[in-house]
């Protein structure tokens, strides 16, 4: 069995993967840790408690984070996942409290304790995981492996024209977590955008029948497919975070993907967090390419929401 540690900045599609994790036979979840990102910090670590509760499982401990960014001032995204980060649909209050121990000084103390088979899976911003490879470099070495939402393409999203959201609200944080040496598959955002990944109207409705576990998925996701009818004049429902999660869970998931030295921009009005995936040197450099990660850009759709459906439902 997979032992893992999810960091979140829990907003909506965070919920869903967190929901995801805990009923994954394949994986034990030793802990949670929140981060800002989506939602401030205090909110995020509410936000992982409730879905601890709906997932209604077992209740890995949730530690809660840095609450800004390294250098920037933070940055939310309740026009997507409301202003809760969870749809504002006033879900009940979780049993679980909180541990009084901070993520970082949990996330050294768990890995350090491991025998080097613990794997991160990062969901919102890097800024937890950045600081504790600052302070503990040794112990956070021992990952293995790490799964990160994160990165795009040249396209454009609502935040800036360059950048996906986690990497963009801490650049300084992401560039650290890539230049650390330990490697990392980064699942990009258009991987939850092409072939068939969005939920359908149909879609969402039938997974909402299928229990209370699964109703809380979607409804949580609210205030996202109905910013995308008024975009695009109908419902779906794109979720970054459980495409992640099912992408580390199952691999054959992955349609497309490479390796590729990444790189993160840190600076720049529009360039702010743009990731940069280097597949081969140009011909005027002499040295090799320091291959640091796998970049995934789309998975099997359909698969992928199978995967998803059988272990939200009920």
């Amino acid at each position: 069995m997979r032992k893992i540690i999810i960091d979140t900045d829990t907003g909506s599609d965070d919920a869903v993967a967190l929901v995801m994790a805990l009923r994954d036979p394949s994986v034990r979840v030793l802990a949670f840790t929140t981060v800002s990102g989506n939602i401030n910090v205090d909110q995020a670590t509410y936000n992982a408690l409730q879905s601890i509760e709906y997932a209604n499982t077992y209740k890995p401990p949730v530690y809660k984070g840095i609450a800004r960014p390294l250098c920037f001032e933070s940055e939310n995204a309740s026009q997507v996942h409301g202003i809760d980060g969870m749809g504002d649909v006033g879900f009940r209050a979780p049993t679980q409290k909180e541990e009084s121990e901070h993520a970082v000084d949990a996330l050294i103390r768990i890995i350090g304790a491991g025998e080097g088979d613990i794997e991160l899976i990062t969901i919102g911003p890097l800024t937890n995981i950045a600081v504790a490879m600052l302070q503990a470099p040794e112990v956070m070495r021992k990952i293995p492996h790490i799964t990160i939402m994160g990165g795009a393409n040249f396209f454009s999203n609502p935040h800036t024209p360059c950048a996906e959201f986690n990497i963009m609200a801490d650049p300084d944080a992401a560039a650290i977590v890539c230049n650390f040496g330990v490697p990392f598959t980064m699942v990009t955002l258009e991987a939850c955008q092409v072939n068939g990944a969005p939920l359908t109207d149909e879609e969402i409705d039938q997974t909402r029948a299928a229990g209370e576990t699964a109703a809380f998925c979607m409804d949580c996701n609210c205030t996202t497919y109905d910013l995308a009818e008024k975009v695009y004049g109908y419902r779906e429902l794109e979720l970054p975070d459980p495409v992640t999660y099912a992408v580390f869970s199952n691999p054959d998931l992955i349609k497309t993907s490479f390796p590729a030295e990444t790189h993160v921009e840190r600076g720049g009005t529009f360039t702010r967090g743009t990731t940069v995936f280097r597949k081969k040197k140009t011909i005027f450099e002499e040295r090799d390419l320091k291959i640091n990660s796998t970049i995934v850009t789309e998975v099997y759709g359909q698969a992928y929401k199978a995967f998803q459906y059988d272990l939200i439902k009920d």
